[in-house]
């Protein structure tokens, strides 16, 4: 508490002076009329009349010239940004190339921009090549804070090429003005850049501006960008309308009618739909859909649940991925007001057909704003629904700061209905020092006299961002037992919850094999909102090591206390009882650099769990055997016994994944999953062929086993379901 008062204190004294802001004079970009053909030897003329941008280097040591001569330019014309890199390299055999594999980075040499398109300090668009010309596309939310922050599922419509010979390597990219929201000012825009050269088997990144290495993650972060500025820019208001045709084949396991076994039914299924895209302004964008389908989407990853509260999943369809920063409404860790797989996607993860909806997103002045409808069809089980949601942000009293709003509703054509209402903000009040807040409340049909607590989720947050010397992050929070956002995520309520966290980074330099030192402590604390004792607490220690090479090393000592009002199974193999229990665990990590073609991360995990103990491993290699074969697994490994007599089990999780790819166009992802847990074996193989940006045909397989077929009465199946889908999808640029 005391942190919130100096905190205010600071607010009201030193106001919007105490603001450090970079002021520099935004960069006047050359606009050019000569042709540039995107082939990646940058050998046009013109490229030699525009000035490189000054680079310096970030990581190993910040403020040390590049080791090998680099040369990055950006120039515009009327429809695209163009921009281009002259990477020499000494040893030529040493760039980095790994893989052929659209939005997968694995360590491989990097040419990055990312655009601050609204200019707001806040959201921008991340494109990322490698000398393979291989290329990602993300979305980068809420200033690069956060786990979810960086949203490479994200796709848009640009060109990329690149080429490698015994200078080093150079590539070429163009990126039309239609593909950016952006704000205009009598055809003057301005925007945020930051680029970088990432020279993998040094973990050596080159940057454009100099950025403090007190900076965390500084290369995803639109605060610390560069403005430019464009002239004679306008809305050109383009159209996309991209149909889709699927076609099929569908198995699925079912009782049979006198429920003493099993049979196959098959289905044939055709299906047919269309997104269109429409840019209202230059700022403002309208996505409609009909008939929408994610039949191309990748399977979730299995998890083991070894806790009292549900898991979350990411969201990974397309549809929902574009300027999904907006629509983020955090209430204190995973939990949301607003979480898009509830779209589409019953409470035990089948899929709903969605009728059709819209989305339309960008700015207007100061304001963010985001307005989402979704209707799903009516099953045998489901009521049709209707998804709500309309989010304002805009920003106040200085270029890094921010309040908002946001209302969500959930509509059932059966009368019931879930309404969700917040209040949030960020405030930047001194150098990387920020304060939050969120309020959130729900009205529910099923539930009376929902009161201001009982259905509120509050958040209050304070922290310095900085890497570099002593951080930290104070959370107050409160949920009520009626806190029920049913367009949401909630993994725990009633309660309330202090938290601090502190930490100390530093940077030897020099010589120093170690890039970033770690130290951090603090702990959580869950008192029940209605019974008024400690519910659950967690304190840790824990220190982090980043050598110069990019290898990661990290040890943890944990002390857990959980106060059960109430059993519950775990795992269905046992049931913990009511109680009071303290666990004790220790945990170290070692991660490999990514810039090994052959490279694995380990985690051991061991230590009392509830009445018993748990030990757990967890190890994941990756081989980049060229950059057509990627090969990546991971095995998850736990031993539990978590009664007050020993009655060990074990739960295991295998994963492979297997990635080719002939060029840049053509590739498949194969992702097998073994799961003791459920006694599941999932098997999940796209194959895409992309044209172009907004042109693609799938071929889908997807399969589900039964391995322990005598769990239930009558035996299982081999197979619960199998199917193989095809689609093409084809947009039309207007």
């Amino acid at each position: 508490m005391a942190i919130f008062v100096t905190i205010i204190l600071n607010l009201i004294l030193l106001s919007e002076s105490t603001v450090q802001q970079s002021l520099s004079d935004p960069l006047k970009l050359t606009r050019i009329n000569d042709t540039i053909v995107i082939d990646g030897h940058v050998n046009e003329p013109v490229w030699d009349t525009i000035s490189p941008l000054p680079l310096i280097s970030y990581d190993p040591v910040a403020g040390l010239p590049p080791t090998e001569p680099t040369e990055i330019r950006i120039a515009y014309d009327d429809n695209y940004i163009y921009a281009s890199i002259r990477a020499f390299d000494s040893n030529p055999a040493g760039i980095r190339s790994n893989t052929l594999y659209r939005d997968r980075l694995t360590g491989d040499d990097v040419f990055h921009i990312l655009l601050d398109t609204y200019n707001d300090n806040e959201s921008a668009l991340g494109f990322t090549i490698t000398p393979s010309g291989a290329k990602r596309d993300a979305t980068i939310s809420n200033d690069g804070e956060g786990p979810r922050a960086l949203n490479a599922d994200f796709m848009t419509y640009w060109d990329v090429a690149t080429h490698i010979d015994d200078r080093g390597w150079f590539a070429e990219v163009r990126i039309p003005f239609s593909s950016l929201g952006f704000q205009d000012d009598n055809g003057r825009v301005e925007m945020g850049l930051l680029v970088q050269r990432g020279i993998s088997r040094k973990n050596e990144r080159v940057i454009f501006p100099e950025i403090s290495p007190n900076i965390s993650r500084p290369f995803f972060k639109p605060s610390v960008a560069h403005k430019i500025v464009f002239d004679g820019i306008y809305s050109s208001r383009p159209l996309h309308i991209t149909p889709y045709l699927l076609g099929g084949f569908e198995q699925n396991a079912v009782m049979n009618e006198t429920e003493n076994g099993f049979t196959t039914v098959d289905n044939n299924t055709f299906n047919a739909g269309f997104d269109v895209k429409y840019g209202i302004s230059n700022n403002l964008t309208l996505d409609l859909t009909v008939n929408t389908d994610f039949a191309q989407v990748e399977a979730d990853d299995q998890q083991v649940n070894l806790t009292r509260f549900n898991l979350f999943f990411p969201e990974k369809r397309q549809f929902f991925q574009e300027r999904s920063g907006i629509f983020e409404f955090q209430t204190g860790n995973n939990n949301r007001l607003f979480n898009s797989r509830r779209i589409g996607l019953s409470d035990s993860g089948e899929q709903v057909q969605i009728l059709g909806g819209g989305r339309l997103t960008g700015k207007a002045g100061s304001w963010d704003i985001g307005i989402l409808s979704m209707q799903t069809e009516q099953t045998d089980n489901l009521a049709s629904e209707n998804f709500g949601v309309v989010r304002l942000r805009r920003s106040v009293i200085n270029p890094y700061s921010y309040i908002g709003t946001m209302g969500t509703s959930r509509m059932n054509t059966d009368g019931s209905y879930n309404i969700g209402i917040g209040l949030d903000g960020t405030i930047r009040f001194r150098n990387s020092e920020y304060i939050s807040f969120v309020w959130a409340h729900t009205l529910d049909d099923t539930i009376d006299n929902t009161t201001l607590f009982s259905g509120s989720n509050i958040l209050l947050t304070a922290e310095d961002r900085s890497r570099q010397g002593f951080g930290y992050v104070t959370t107050l929070s409160l949920a009520g037992n009626d806190f029920t956002p049913q367009t949401g995520f909630v993994a725990r309520k009633n309660y309330y919850q202090v938290a601090q966290e502190l930490r100390y980074g530093w940077l030897p330099g020099g010589n120093s094999s170690i890039l970033l030192h770690t130290l951090k402590t603090g702990g959580a604390f869950f008192w029940s909102k209605t019974e008024h004792h400690l519910e659950s607490a967690e304190i840790s220690t824990d220190w982090n090591v980043t050598t110069r090479q990019g290898a990661q090393f990290n040890t943890s000592v944990n002390w857990n206390y959980e106060n059960l009002p109430i059993a519950f199974p775990l795992l269905g193999r046992t049931i913990i009882p009511p109680g009071e229990y303290q666990f004790l665990r220790m945990i170290a990590s070692y991660q490999m650099a990514a810039s090994n073609l052959l490279r694995t991360r380990i985690e051991l995990d061991g230590g009392t769990f509830y009445g018993g103990q748990r030990y757990t491993l967890n190890i994941s290699p990756t081989w980049n055997l060229s950059k057509h074969l990627e090969l990546e697994a991971s095995y998850l490994y736990n031993l539990v016994d978590a009664g007050e007599t020993e009655d060990w089990f074990t739960a295991h999780i295998g994963q492979l994944r297997v990635r080719t790819a002939l060029n840049t166009k053509l590739s498949t992802n194969a992702f097998i999953q073994f799961n003791s847990s459920a006694d599941i074996i999932s098997t999940n193989v796209r194959f895409r062929y992309n044209f172009r940006d907004g042109n693609d045909f799938w071929i889908v397989y997807n399969e589900g086993l039964n391995v322990n077929r005598d769990r239930f009465q009558p035996v299982l199946p081999r197979a619960q379901t199998r199917t193989i889908l095809a689609k093409y999808t084809h947009t039309f640029h207007y």
